[in-house]
């Protein structure tokens, strides 16, 4: 029988009787810098270590994280310029939670001197400013997930985040944050259907087939609203490319071909998988 990942997942911490420990977040962060000279890259050379321990070790959130939570970082540079006591890399990013959550950011500034410490303040800084808003939209979306609208706190601190950056002096990009922070803070479609999706399962796995089975209906409600919002199709893609074949396999569990079908009239990056769940029917 098929079963989604989330629900192997569940029934095993259901049959464990081990101790609850501290959950985590655990950072992956890369530096490409073969665009710039020697100097300045030299100048970087423990930059993604002090970043990983930056992230790992910030309290980012008063309430206790439900579950170890993942943060990707690939910082790709492109440019480097030294103005008075300021040396300033251009760069590009991209960020994600090595599942549906996937931000690239193309035009980004900073100020670092080599053996600057990072610190977590409110005060604007043109490097940890910048992590701290996409860790906040992260775990945001992670959050989503466990409650509805549950990252509503992280993405308030991300808008704020960016707020005080479009007054700065390194501004580039700013205004196109707080307006993206903003904009998923708002998007109630594309928020309820990834914690519905998450819930369904939930109902499921804990024998509530009937409150499960309406939970399906809603979340797919919302799936086919987000998709089809322009501004909202870009991470409803990327939410199904992450999850489409244990979203498949979870409807092959309950047994709504009707869903399938709708499936495959909605998302057809991924009709193969899907004709393939139905030829097992």
């Amino acid at each position: 029988m098929r079963f989604p990942q989330r629900s192997l997942l569940i029934v095993l911490f259901i049959g464990l009787s081990l101790p609850v420990q501290g959950q985590r977040i655990i950072a992956e962060v890369n530096i490409d810098s073969k665009n710039i000279d020697d100097a300045p890259r030299q100048a970087l050379s423990y930059l993604d270590q002090d970043i990983k321990y930056y992230i790992q070790n910030t309290t980012w959130s008063s309430d206790e994280l439900p579950t170890d939570f993942t943060i990707q970082l690939t910082i790709y540079l492109d440019s480097y310029a030294q103005t008075g006591y300021q040396r300033i890399y251009t760069a590009k990013a991209f960020i994600g939670n090595n599942d549906d959550q996937k931000y690239f950011d193309k035009s980004w500034k900073f100020d670092y001197n080599q053996g600057d410490q990072l610190l977590h303040t409110t005060a604007f800084n043109s490097l940890t400013s910048f992590i701290d808003y996409y860790v906040y939209l992260i775990l945001a979306g992670n959050m989503d997930t466990w409650t509805q609208f549950g990252g509503n706190q992280l993405y308030s601190k991300a808008q704020q985040v960016a707020r005080t950056a479009v007054n700065a002096d390194l501004k580039q990009g700013w205004k196109e944050r707080l307006e993206d922070s903003e904009y998923l803070y708002g998007n109630q479609d594309y928020r309820k259907m990834k914690f519905e999706y998450y819930e369904a399962i939930d109902l499921w796995d804990n024998g509530d087939q009937e409150s499960a089975q309406s939970m399906l209906d809603e979340f797919f409600q919302h799936l086919s609203i987000s998709y089809r919002r322009q501004d909202s199709r870009i991470n409803t893609q990327n939410f199904l490319k992450a999850k489409h074949e244990e979203l498949a396999d979870f409807i092959w569990e309950t047994e709504r071909r009707d869903l399938i079908q709708q499936l495959l009239e909605l998302d057809e990056d991924h009709k193969d998988y899907y004709q393939e769940v139905i030829r097992d029917w």
